[in-house]
């Protein structure tokens, strides 16, 4: 009865007590309105490296004119003039992660004097990411809200997207491969041949020439090819760690040994490219292992289930839209259940953490966060494997908030 007693009386502050966090103004985001529950999140703060700020710092180093180009960040992280850039995006690398794993990765580990310490977007998931990466831009601008969001009255996977919709329109943010085409600097991306068209892609990557690799060893030999043939912006993505990560946990020996691959194959890619290349790597999200008892499915539970049209997002990140006329009412109810296992963000509120823009309408009428090791999973829309992932993200954990930002070159 405790228990009980405690998680009503976190119901009732979050519903009535909107008490505000001070944080400061981001550029030009407004300091954020959020109630004191939430300031245990990892959110950014004023002066906090951002993930929107990375791209914009590198093609400063090319030429400070360059539509987007923020030199005061490339000052920032060390980015000096330079005649082409390397960008590395590494899915799933979070700082923290790194930071208890450096054993296993020597290259990385000497070059902790050039690492800062990074915000990722919310919600800490890939398509958000990535897209933000690409464009500058928060989940609000971009529409790219989750790895899944509703439409009409079913759950559409960002990754993929499905048929009718097309990528370049609901993603509305013109990606900075395309702004940098129209002033003669062309970009390529080396990814996998299956990524060529994919939904993804056509939202954060378009604009830029796409070349297929599939190992760690052709995609880098792909991008010093490029690099020395004078390409001035070449993104190179790698998403093994995350791969594992999802599967084995973060903790795992597999995890471990995909961060060793990555490290060593990263070493012989900075032999080889040109002198005059600023290179920076960084990741779109950290990661958290989850317990499985700790898993709530919310299409089991009365309480969850009641008055609910249906969920998206992801298991750290949920979206809930309510039938017409019950808000408050399945709000209070989410609060009472989960208690301080989850921040649960209402959609007044929800504008402060993905900024303003028409992903605030894909996002439902509150967010649930999970806290801890913890998650919810909806089986009606998500399969076994899906709900059984040892190692998820998309959450205001620091765990899965913070991401390196890296000047290799």
């Amino acid at each position: 009865m405790a228990n009980r007693s405690l998680a009503k009386e976190n119901s009732q502050k979050q519903s009535a007590t909107f008490d505000t966090v001070e944080s400061a103004k981001i550029g030009e985001v407004p300091a954020l309105n959020l109630p004191s529950q939430y300031e245990d999140a990892c959110i950014p703060c004023e002066n906090d490296l951002q993930l929107t700020e990375i791209f914009g710092a590198a093609i400063a180093a090319l030429d400070p004119n360059l539509p987007g180009a923020l030199p005061d960040i490339a000052a920032r992280i060390g980015c000096d003039k330079a005649q082409r850039i390397l960008l590395i995006m590494v899915d799933g690398l979070g700082y923290e992660a790194l930071s208890t794993h450096y054993g296993h990765a020597p290259t990385l580990r000497s070059l902790r004097s050039s690492t800062y310490k990074a915000h990722t977007v919310i919600p800490s998931t890939t398509a958000a990411a990535i897209t933000a990466f690409t464009t500058g831009e928060k989940p609000g601008r971009t529409r790219m809200t989750g790895y899944s969001v509703a439409v009409d009255d079913e759950v559409m996977n960002l990754l993929a997207f499905r048929e009718g919709i097309d990528p370049s329109i609901w993603q509305p943010v013109t990606p900075y491969f395309s702004r940098l085409a129209e002033h003669e600097c062309h970009s390529v991306v080396i990814t996998p041949a299956t990524f060529s068209g994919s939904g993804l892609s056509r939202a954060a990557l378009r604009g830029a020439r796409h070349v297929p690799a599939s190992t760690w060893a052709q995609r880098c030999s792909e991008a010093v090819r490029e690099l020395r043939a004078g390409t001035p912006v070449v993104y190179l993505y790698w998403s093994d760690i995350d791969h594992v990560g999802h599967k084995k946990g973060i903790h795992s020996y597999e995890w471990a040994h995909a961060l060793e691959d990555f490290d060593a194959g990263l070493s012989d890619l900075l032999r080889q490219i040109p002198s005059d290349t600023c290179a920076l790597l960084t990741a779109d999200h950290g990661m958290v292992n989850v317990d499985q008892k700790n898993l709530i499915d919310c299409s089991m539970i009365a309480a969850l289930s009641e008055s609910v049209r249906i969920v998206a997002g992801e298991t750290r990140a949920v979206h809930v839209h309510c039938q017409s006329g019950t808000q408050r009412e399945t709000y209070e109810r989410w609060s009472e259940f989960l208690g301080e296992r989850a921040w649960i963000v209402p959609a007044e509120n929800i504008t402060d953490l993905i900024g303003e823009g028409p992903g605030k309408d894909q996002v439902g009428d509150f967010v649930v966060f999970s806290r801890g090791r913890g998650g919810i999973v909806d089986s009606r829309t998500q399969n076994e494997q899906a709900r059984n992932l040892m190692g998820v993200h998309g959450s205001l954990t620091s765990a899965e908030m913070h991401i390196p930002v890296i000047r290799l070159a």
